[in-house]
């Protein structure tokens, strides 16, 4: 019993001397001890997205606990991507706005099905992991203007935001135009309550507010009989194969002849690619200054890693089944715990492992549950929208238009189009010709075809 015991205190020796050496935690002035706490701290203020992503991805036929483990999954693969290339404490899982526009936009307005879907995640993965590995990456980052790139954050936010309201029937479109809608539906009840519960937590700053505020949510379904508990809490995952590996790339082809469907086609590509690069850049921006990060010039060290990481993770994500993998802003909970390395990361990637066993909780993820949660994404999203210029026009028409776009139209593509093709407009009546470089202008005038064709 001795010699066990002393067998495995020298294994776990071993193990954290491996995890020191592996992740420099010394050098980073951190501990095993501290970036496990921070992995844990990061996991639960992002544990949302597992339930989350399956109501989305289910609307399109896809089944709710396959794309359960599909998130888990492709979280868990990005997340020790991202450890092990950068050994930065930053998290990913398959982004919230991509998942929108993968439900709304490429299944429901252009009409693809759910594994044509996925083909397209699969392409604007590989594309975007041609840009970051190439010198490209630099050259294509700088050429999109500021404004337009956090006005897309924005346009995404109001858009999940909408989806969350409609869903749940706060605004209804019964009568052919927005209006409020039945506050005497038990539904509509318990989906305010939730917005207004989650948004005391998160004034509060409680780590974990959103996944806090589903369980209260589920909690109130459950006493009103909106919905009931599973028959079991866990059980061994088998339905990933249901979306795994289920890419149809000759349906793309089909029915898509001519310039017009090829036009189509990049042109989804293109801005499944943008939102993604954008989203990351935007966190890299927003988060690495925050934490401490940046080096003299402002850069952070390391931030091509993350880049490649993203890329592959979101390939990665359309082979097991589920949309486009990003950066999570949720990391930042994390690092103010505590987290300095991939270590942290590691330990979030092992929680999303073991959340794989809790598939059948997604039967009790009604919309009531789930609106408070894309409510408050939303506004954080919206919260981008301070980073825009309004200070001149010739900016702020071109910003403007591609957040109204986005839920006006239903579409996230149609918001990015929009906004390049007016960017273009304005800077040139502005007399800023200047301002405007080759890429802007080469995809102001592949998605001006886009509309006209």
């Amino acid at each position: 019993m001795m010699r066990k015991y002393l067998c495995r205190m020298r294994y776990f020796f071993i193990w954290r001397a491996l995890m020191k050496k592996l992740f420099k935690l010394e050098e980073n002035h951190t501990t095993v001890r501290q970036e496990v706490r921070a992995g844990l701290t990061t996991f639960f203020a992002m544990a949302y997205i597992i339930f989350l992503n399956p109501v989305f991805l289910s609307s399109t036929g896809m089944s709710s606990g396959a794309v359960m483990v599909a998130t888990c999954l492709s979280a868990a693969a990005g997340t020790l991507l991202c450890a092990f290339l950068s050994n930065k404490p930053f998290a990913m899982a398959p982004g919230m706005g991509m998942n929108a526009f993968f439900a709304y936009t490429l299944c429901g307005i252009y009409g693809y099905s759910w594994q044509q879907a996925l083909a397209l995640t699969f392409l604007s993965g590989i594309l975007f992991f041609l840009i970051v590995i190439s010198p490209l990456r630099d050259k294509i980052i700088n050429a999109v203007p500021v404004n337009l790139k956090y006005a897309i954050s924005a346009g995404v936010g109001l858009f999940i935001a909408l989806i969350g309201l409609l869903d749940t029937g706060i605004i209804s479109l019964a009568s052919g135009m927005p209006a409020l809608g039945d506050l005497s539906s038990p539904t509509v009840l318990i989906a305010l309550l939730g917005v207004a519960i989650t948004a005391v937590l998160v004034v509060l700053n409680i780590n974990g507010s959103l996944i806090i505020g589903m369980v209260i949510t589920i909690v109130l379904s459950l006493a009103a009989g909106q919905t009931a508990m599973p028959d079991h809490l866990a059980e061994f995952p088998g339905a990933i194969a249901d979306v795994a590996f289920k890419l149809d790339f000759s349906g793309l082809i089909s029915g898509k002849a001519g310039l017009s469907g090829i036009l189509s086609l990049i042109a989804l590509i293109i801005s499944l690619t943008m939102v993604d690069m954008f989203d990351t850049l935007g966190f890299l921006i927003g988060t690495s200054s925050r934490a401490g990060m940046t080096d003299e010039k402002g850069t952070m060290p390391g931030s091509g890693s993350i880049l490649i990481a993203d890329a592959a993770g979101s390939v990665m994500g359309a082979l097991f089944g589920t949309s486009t993998v990003t950066c999570y802003a949720e990391s930042v909970s994390g690092i103010a715990a505590g987290g300095k390395t991939g270590l942290t990361a590691v330990t979030t990637a092992l929680c999303f492992l073991l959340a794989v066993v809790f598939s059948p909780l997604t039967g009790v993820m009604t919309s009531a549950v789930t609106a408070p949660a894309l409510i408050i994404v939303g506004m954080y999203l919206l919260m981008e929208v301070k980073k825009v210029d309004f200070g001149r026009l010739d900016d702020a028409i071109p910003a403007f238009i591609t957040i109204v776009a986005m839920p006006m139209t239903y579409s996230i593509t149609t918001g990015i189009a929009a906004g390049f093709i007016f960017y273009l407009i304005c800077k040139i009546a502005a007399g800023r010709r200047n301002e405007v470089n080759l890429p802007v202008v080469a995809l102001a005038m592949v998605f001006f075809l886009y509309f006209c064709l």
